[in-house]
C-alpha cells in the first residue's frame, strides 16, 4: 500500500476529517489531499508529525516495518518460519521504497518491463550457451 493510502486509511480509522488532520499537522487541506492522492509526499517533519499523531512508525507509513513484512510472508505461506524470512539488501529496499510510491498504472508498467527484461536476459543466456 502506498503512503497516501496509508495516511487516508489511518485518518478514516480514527474518524478524522481531512481538514482537521491538516490543521493538526500544520498543512493546508489541499496539501493533505495531495498527500492522500500521492500527488506529493510529506516532508520528513510532516512524516514525523503524522507518525506521532497516529502512533505509528515512519517505516509503517512506507510499508517497511519488519512486522508487516513477516506478517505478509506468513499469510502467503503456511510453512513460514523465522528461519526462512527474507532479508532485503539496501538496494532492494530502495527499489521497493520507490516502487511503493508509484501509481498503480506505473507499477503495472514496471512489472511488465521487469518481465520483458527477465525474458530478454534468459534468451540472451540461452544464445550464449548455444554459441559455445
Amino acid at each position: 500500500m502506498d503512503i497516501g493510502k496509508k495516511i487516508r486509511n489511518l485518518r478514516l480509522q480514527n474518524n478524522i476529517k481531512q481538514n482537521d488532520l491538516a490543521c493538526i499537522i500544520g498543512v493546508s487541506k489541499s496539501t493533505m489531499s495531495n498527500y492522500e492522492r500521492n500527488y506529493s509526499t510529506p516532508d520528513p517533519d510532516i512524516l514525523v508529525k503524522l507518525a506521532d499523531y497516529f502512533n505509528v512508525s515512519i517505516d509503517y507509513l512506507f510499508d517497511y516495518e519488519d512486522n508487516n513484512i513477516k506478517t505478509e510472508l506468513a499469510n502467503e505461506s503456511s510453512s513460514y518460519t523465522k528461519t526462512n524470512a527474507v532479508v532485503l539488501r539496501k538496494d532492494e529496499r530502495n527499489v521497493l521504497y520507490y516502487y511503493n510510491r508509484l501509481s498503480d498504472e506505473h507499477k503495472d508498467y514496471i512489472k511488465g518491463r521487469m518481465i520483458q527484461l527477465y525474458f530478454n536476459q534468459t534468451e540472451s543466456l540461452k544464445e550464449d550457451d548455444t554459441d559455445k
